[in-house]
């Protein structure tokens, strides 16, 4: 039960009057409903009754002052509940909220548990009756409650997109989801999909330009020696050669990786001229270990010396 806190200029006395007076008026406009639809179910159901239901409902409405569509929504309600099955105490509101549940009496009978303590009960009202229906509150308590109205109200995509848009210029937002598998997923998954859809516009492209042919790169790929990579006896290959072919498979391995977060990026030129950078480096290691593998001459340029000799004291700092 909701306390009566009476607000500023109310003393507690005056405030816990007006809290009962609308009580008892708020049970009263639900015992009219019931009352109605009890009218309507003894006119409507009875045996002796014949004719048109809807032209009947009508015509009543009409000289009553009020709609067909509410009289009949009454009429449901009350043949819902039996007299007998009804709680004095609990409003007209629940009791239409839990109208269409087949177990609704046995519902009814107990206090329904309190949402942030199942270990509690609280007061039916709408919200607990929903609740109890597994269906949407209209005032959420939960955190899974308060998404799951965002997410019932976010049902357009674009809209949708643009408020996780600016959901992430939150940086403590976008912090804490990319610590979530799931949205790292997510984000890997748009991401490759979003290259294909790049891909098959390139591919449009070219083809409504007359280059509909494949590039020298994709000829490459197809070749056999670049499908099937060769293979070597663990056995009997020297310690200095599996050596560089691990570092090479950890390196691939670890670059793709790599390359998938970076896509997700919004890289400035400082970073750009970095990677840069650190490619270069890449590439100048492995010319000259090609060139060691294929001549056996471990000489190098002074350029490849003095870069390796910058890289060993940046790490000994």
């Amino acid at each position: 039960m909701v306390s009566a806190i009476p607000p500023p200029g109310f003393k507690e006395a005056e405030w816990q009057a007006y809290v009962e007076k609308g009580r008892r008026l708020v049970k009263q406009i639900g015992d009219a409903k019931f009352e109605l639809g009890d009218t309507l179910v003894d006119m409507l159901d009875s045996p002796e009754r014949h004719g048109d239901i809807e032209r009947i409902v009508e015509v009543y409405a009409q000289q009553i002052g009020a709609r067909p569509s509410t009289l009949l929504h009454y009429r449901y309600i009350s043949r819902a509940w039996p007299t007998a099955m009804r709680r004095p105490d609990v409003s007209w509101s629940v009791h239409a909220r839990l109208a269409a549940d087949p177990d609704r009496f046995r519902m009814i009978r107990d206090e329904p548990p309190d949402p942030t303590d199942p270990e509690e009960t609280v007061a039916w009202t709408q919200d607990e009756a929903l609740r109890a229906r597994k269906l949407m509150p209209i005032h959420p308590k939960t955190p899974e409650e308060r998404i799951d109205k965002v997410k019932h109200i976010l049902r357009d995509t674009d809209e949708a997109a643009e408020a996780l848009a600016r959901l992430a210029e939150r940086t403590e937002v976008i912090d804490a989801a990319v610590e979530n598998p799931r949205f790292r997923q997510a984000v890997r998954d748009a991401n490759r999909q979003r290259g294909k859809k790049l891909e098959e516009r390139a591919n449009e492209a070219r083809a409504f330009a007359g280059l509909s042919e494949p590039s020298p790169r994709a000829e490459r790929h197809e070749t056999p020696s670049a499908q099937q990579a060769p293979v070597v006896d663990y056995r009997d290959t020297p310690s200095a050669v599996l050596k560089i072919l691990g570092v090479a498979t950890s390196f691939c391995v670890s670059m793709q990786n790599a390359v998938v977060l970076l896509q997700t990026e919004n890289c400035d030129e400082t970073a750009m001229e970095a990677i840069t950078d650190s490619l270069r480096k890449v590439r100048a290691v492995c010319d000259w270990c090609e060139h060691v593998a294929t001549t056996g001459k471990p000489d190098m340029d002074a350029a490849l010396a003095e870069m390796l000799r910058d890289e060993a004291g940046g790490e000994d700092r």
